[in-house]
Formats: structure tokens, sequence, C-alpha cells
């Protein structure tokens, strides 16, 4: 009887000390303020009232979670480079890029002639790192890059 009480309580602590917060988060979304992360902050200003200066400021954002993925496994979150492909294969986003980017924002971006082939990368990165998103963006993709 003992045995048995004993091992449940070692069992039973070891369940509750597994269960702690972890140290860090397994993608990182953007510096966070007010418990809102940057990708939501700007995703939202951008879809409520959107603007060419809102879409720069989004593509900015995108190659900052692209170019330095943080978290645990050091990889952009899930999506965002199918997003951030999809944004620069759109005419009108190279469009608003040309008339409405900042200085900084054209030196960490480049040039809009590039955002076709970017994007087309960007689909093969997302389809790489989530192997599972080949079934929506492998067609996807042969219709946008044929």
């Amino acid at each position: 009887m003992r045995i048995r009480l004993t091992i449940t309580v070692l069992v039973a602590g070891l369940l509750l000390c597994s269960c702690g917060p972890t140290a860090e988060v397994l993608y990182y979304w953007g510096g966070e303020s007010d418990g809102v992360t940057e990708y939501e902050r700007l995703a939202y200003r951008s879809s409520d009232k959107q603007s060419p200066e809102s879409v720069c400021a989004m593509l900015v954002m995108y190659e900052k979670l692209v170019s330095n993925p943080g978290g645990y496994r050091q990889v952009p979150p899930p999506g965002i480079c199918a997003e951030y492909g999809w944004l620069l294969v759109q005419p009108e986003t190279a469009a608003a890029f040309e008339e409405h980017a900042s200085a900084s924002q054209r030196r960490i971006l480049g040039s809009s002639e590039q955002f076709r082939e970017r994007g087309r990368k960007l689909f093969e990165m997302e389809m790489n790192y989530y192997p599972e998103s080949v079934v929506f963006l492998g067609p996807l993709a042969k219709k946008l890059f044929r």
C-alpha cells in the first residue's frame, strides 16, 4: 500500500512538473507590446484601413519575419511565406511600393522589379518548411508562375 502511494505521488509530481510554461515560443511573430504582436497590429491596420503606406509597412514586417526568424524552430511562422509571396505577386503591390515606399523601406526590400521572383521563392519556402501546404499552394503556384 505504501509503495503504491509513493508511486502515485511521484507520477503526479512528474506530470505537474512537465506542465510549466516554456521559456521560448515556437515561432516569432514580431515584437510584442500590450499582448499584441507586430504581425497582428500591422495585419489589422492593413486590413482595417488599407493604404499604400500600410502595404509598404506590411512588406517590411514580412521581410523581417522571413529573413530573421526567431522562436524555437528558427523558421518563419506557418503561412507567413505564402502570405508575403502572395502580396508580392499582386501588381498593385509593386505600384504602391514604387509610389509610396520610404528610403529605408527601399533599402530593406530593394526594387519592385524583383517582387514576382521573390514571391515565387517564398511559395517554395512555405512548401519546404510546411509540406502539408503543398496541397493548396502547389496548384496555386502553377497558375501564378507559369
